[in-house]
């Protein structure tokens, strides 16, 4: 596998040939030879989603083969995608049920970690706006406890607001817990983020 096939999801050739029945390079090819070079995102992947190529229950491929071609094509960064500007994720598995993780993330300690500096812990509810003392400001976009957490993020060193998605899969008494970030303007700020919720991820695992 390619270093270029990594920047999607690790979706290895084969996995990609047995859910669409070609190959990365065979479909890269076949998007070449149908001027896929000259056509918009928006374009690709509506004409991946005909009966000619994948049809309209093949939308997610369509929309995963579209970015791959576009990476491939030198088009797109790794982290880039059409919507959302750059993004990341991480995750990591944690030694404690959810219900836990969750009240350690909604606590004071907790969003000291994650979301900023905090004097005390504050309700977080649909639509409430937030400001810490060391200037990370957003607003809370939905809450499902035990669940996800959706919000807007930005700290005084990010050029605009960005979106972080906090998300909690139990895993009997283990909990996956995931940061997604979007709208990060540049391969800059990503790298940065990554490096960011990795340490947050460690620091969050020694408290719970």
């Amino acid at each position: 596998m390619t270093a270029m096939t990594n920047a999607y999801n690790r979706v290895s050739d084969d996995a990609v040939r047995e859910a669409t029945g070609k190959g990365w390079n065979e479909w890269f090819a076949l998007l070449d030879e149908s001027g896929a070079e000259s056509m918009s995102h928006k374009a690709i992947a509506a004409m991946l989603a005909t009966p000619d190529y994948l049809g309209p229950d093949g939308r997610w491929w369509a929309q995963t083969i579209t970015v791959a071609y576009e990476h491939a094509r030198g088009r797109r960064e790794v982290g880039q995608t059409a919507g959302a500007g750059y993004e990341i994720g991480v995750q990591k598995t944690l030694p404690v049920t959810a219900a836990r993780l969750w009240q350690l993330l909604v606590s004071a300690e907790g969003m000291r970690i994650w979301l900023g500096e905090v004097e005390e812990a504050f309700p977080l509810q649909p639509g409430l706006t937030y400001e810490t003392r060391d200037g990370v400001s957003g607003e809370v976009r939905t809450v499902s406890p035990g669940e996800k957490l959706p919000l807007t993020w930005k700290p005084v060193y990010l050029k605009s607001p960005s979106t972080l998605q906090i998300y909690l899969e139990a895993k009997g008494d283990r909990t996956a817990l995931r940061f997604h970030q979007e709208k990060l303007v540049d391969s800059e700020e990503r790298a940065l983020m990554k490096n960011h919720w990795r340490k947050v991820l460690e620091a969050l695992s020694t408290s719970v």
